[in-house]
């Protein structure tokens, strides 16, 4: 049975849906205005665990941030490629949950801030996920990336790359709720019930992204390259999630290519709920064991 916090962040989640159904979506100057001001408040309200220690680095001429749980090892680390619709960026909130999530694994994660739209467009976040992987593999380490709502493009576009330019593949890519197709050509994403994001709102955000180009491409529609030779891969996504269909297509990808894939969904929640981890307990409980299956599958 869900939770009695639950019902009350379900409650905000559908009052959020409203605001976004009425947003300006194609003003990207509204966006940017938005994005300032959510982040002015997240920083106030959404800190993350003492047991972490965050730390800001320029990885492969990226800015990033290192978030380590007491007694993580120096090997493997976890990528983190934030949601957004490529115009949110890596902030308090993602700070937060990540700590959690780092903290479950037991691994040390490295947040990538990754440049946004409207200000930058493709090939932009697709570049600089790119270089931070590169680094990491060129230090000898070990690498599991983590894709998020957006991010699930750039963690298997960045993949794809690493396999062109004969980079090492990571021994997991794990997945929370991912979009992999920035063009959203599946019908799905309109049946949806998800009581937090619109439709419209998703699919027309990432357009100040793509900035017009082919969204087959293999960076902003990985879904129609050839994913064979890529490794595990490791999928949580909700119950009423908005991008479920999304998670669907990756699954049956993933098979035709012969690659192995575990999908969990969350019951009764939404996209996005993880973030609100640790006050709602299916988020914590979600994170809990996201983080214990990266930890057993990388080999760590």
């Amino acid at each position: 049975m869900p939770s009695p916090q639950f019902y009350l962040f379900r409650a905000v989640m559908r009052l959020m849906r409203r605001s976004q159904a009425r947003f300006r979506v194609h003003n990207a100057e509204a966006f940017v205005r938005f994005r300032r001001r959510a982040d002015r408040i997240a920083d106030v309200f959404m800190r993350p665990p003492r047991e972490v220690t965050i730390a800001h680095a320029i990885v492969g001429g990226v800015p990033c941030d290192w978030l380590v749980p007491e007694g993580a090892p120096a090997d493997p680390v976890m990528l983190f490629l934030h949601g957004g619709g490529i115009l949110f960026g890596w902030g308090s909130p993602h700070r937060r949950m990540v700590s959690y999530l780092a903290r479950f694994a037991g691994l040390r994660a490295l947040g990538v801030k990754y440049r946004l739209a409207p200000e930058h467009r493709y090939p932009a976040a697709h570049d600089d996920c790119f270089a931070v992987y590169r680094a990491l593999v060129e230090q000898g380490r070990r690498v599991v990336p983590v894709g998020e709502s957006s991010g699930g493009v750039l963690a298997l576009a960045t993949l794809l790359r690493a396999r062109g330019s004969e980079l090492p593949q990571p021994p997991l890519c794990a997945f929370i709720s991912p979009t992999v197709d920035y063009g959203f050509e599946d019908a799905r994403i309109w049946e949806t019930n998800d009581p937090l994001v619109p439709p419209t709102f998703a699919t027309t955000m990432h357009e100040h992204y793509v900035d017009g180009n082919d969204t087959r491409l293999p960076d902003l529609g990985p879904i129609y390259a050839d994913l064979s030779g890529l490794p595990p891969l490791y999928v949580m996504a909700a119950e009423h999630d908005l991008l479920r269909g999304e998670t669907e297509r990756l699954a049956q990808t993933a098979m035709e290519h012969g690659i192995g894939i575990e999908v969990v969904y969350w019951p009764h929640v939404w996209h996005g709920w993880h973030v609100f981890v640790p006050h709602l307990p299916e988020a914590t409980q979600a994170m809990r064991a996201l983080g214990e299956a990266i930890c057993q599958r990388s080999g760590s």
